[in-house]
């Protein structure tokens, strides 16, 4: 009982920081697309999308490397190495960052964007170092047990100083643009990451001793691959269909599409809370041996999502219409049908439970990545076959479908390998 109250609270608290961070994320979302019009939202919209596959070769798959290592490392006191490890991963992000960004300059001077986007995906390439060490900070205390404190940096910081440099922006009468909102998010990503870093500081001198590194270089690479295409294939499918649209639709097209996004990032609030609170549990637990523990984490787990997600479903399917004519103006009711396409998919994913995450944590991640390898051709095809057809409906349709056939592909896994029932029992 005990242990099921911890969990619950841990839960309680993460959830509440990433609600209180969703509703930052509405609420500047609001006030970009009301000021920017669907045209030019679209185009910041497009420019964004753009910069977050840039970032996911930075940040693709370290987090979760670095929870279990740190989970494992301190339960060994393996000090010096898990000093290696918080270095050696800082390094790397920096490193992929500047080899990111000479890519991204060179495809620029190519003459690859056109003159309207290149112009801003310069601006937005300064943000990509900065989150991606603030992925790497959280990750870091989220491998200390310390899921609530791992959401602050990222999901808190940077949103919050985000919405008050644009409100003295709006109060002070500046006009706003696609530029000026990139040029806000990197000014926030900056200040984020330094305050997140002293206070991570601390952290680190608290739950370990300060020794001389030690670094298993060549094992975290290996282990690192694998995450990394992971996380690269499985986030690729909602980024790709933004890019697809601004490919071979229009930027309004996106901008629909974005503001449905909105709700589903709401919907996937519990999953993602609860699956920051268990991810370290999960791997000491296998790493114990302690598989009956590990299913009753799991049953928990996904009766707390889908008692927080499905309620969020329900009203989505049926407010949603008038939800998006108040946030956000009649101009983007277009993203109602999106948005209804996108919850059916969300609904399985609850449903389903923690099923990568426990494949991830338990050593199994060769096995995510042939799957999810399998789930991004699919989400190639479908996106070339249905956006050039039904615009921002195919690319709704494509997502809901690679979530679905994801899902239940790796809970079929799941089950064969482990014996693990991740789904709603």
């Amino acid at each position: 009982m005990n242990k099921e109250k911890s969990l619950l609270k841990l839960f309680m608290g993460t959830a509440s920081v990433n609600l209180f961070a969703r509703g930052l994320s509405v609420i500047t979302g609001v006030i970009y697309a009301r000021f920017l019009g669907p045209e030019q939202y679209g185009l910041y919209a497009y420019v964004m999308s753009i910069a977050a596959l840039l970032i996911l070769p930075v940040i693709a798959g370290l987090p979760n490397l670095i929870i279990r290592e740190v989970a494992n490392l301190q339960l060994d006191e393996k000090w010096q190495h898990l000093q290696g490890l918080i270095s050696w991963s800082r390094w790397y992000v920096l490193i992929i960052s500047f080899i990111t960004a000479v890519i991204s300059i060179l495809a620029i001077y190519y003459d690859f964007f056109k003159p309207s986007v290149a112009s801003l995906l310069v601006i937005a390439l300064m943000i990509i170092p900065f989150r991606g060490l603030l992925v790497q900070q959280g990750a870091i205390l989220n491998g200390f047990r310390k899921p609530i404190l791992a959401q602050i940096p990222n999901q808190i910081l940077a949103p919050v100083i985000t919405l008050s440099l644009l409100s003295f922006l709006i109060f002070n009468n500046n006009e706003l643009t696609g530029e000026v909102l990139i040029k806000i998010s990197a000014v926030a990503s900056l200040l984020a990451f330094f305050l997140s870093a002293w206070y991570l500081n601390k952290i680190i001198k608290q739950e370990s001793k300060i020794e001389k590194p030690k670094y298993l270089i060549k094992q975290w690479h290996v282990s690192l691959t694998p995450f990394t295409l992971m996380v690269i294939i499985g986030t690729s499918s909602t980024v790709l269909a933004s890019v697809f649209l601004g490919w071979l639709a229009n930027t309004e097209s996106v901008a629909f599409f974005k503001v449905a996004m909105q709700g589903v990032l709401l919907i996937a609030l519990g999953l993602r809370s609860i699956n920051s609170v268990i991810m370290p549990q999960v791997a000491r637990l296998y790493r114990q041996g302690d598989l009956k523990q590990t299913q009753e984490i799991l049953t928990k787990s996904v009766r707390i999502s889908c008692l927080v997600s499905l309620p969020i479903i329900l009203a989505l399917i049926f407010f949603g219409q008038f939800a998006i004519e108040v946030l956000f103006g009649k101009e983007y009711l277009s993203a109602y049908p999106l948005l209804v396409i996108l919850c059916v998919g969300q609904a399985v994913n609850v449903l389903m439970g923690s099923v990568g995450l426990v494949l991830n944590m338990t050593g199994n991640e060769k096995r995510t990545l042939k799957l999810l390898s399998m789930t991004l051709i699919l989400n190639l095809i479908l996106l070339a076959t249905l956006v050039p057809m039904y615009g921002a409906i195919g690319a709704a349709i494509t997502v809901s479908v690679s979530l679905v056939f994801s899902n239940l592909l790796m809970g079929i896994y799941v089950f064969r390998l482990l014996g693990l029932k991740t789904w709603l029992k």
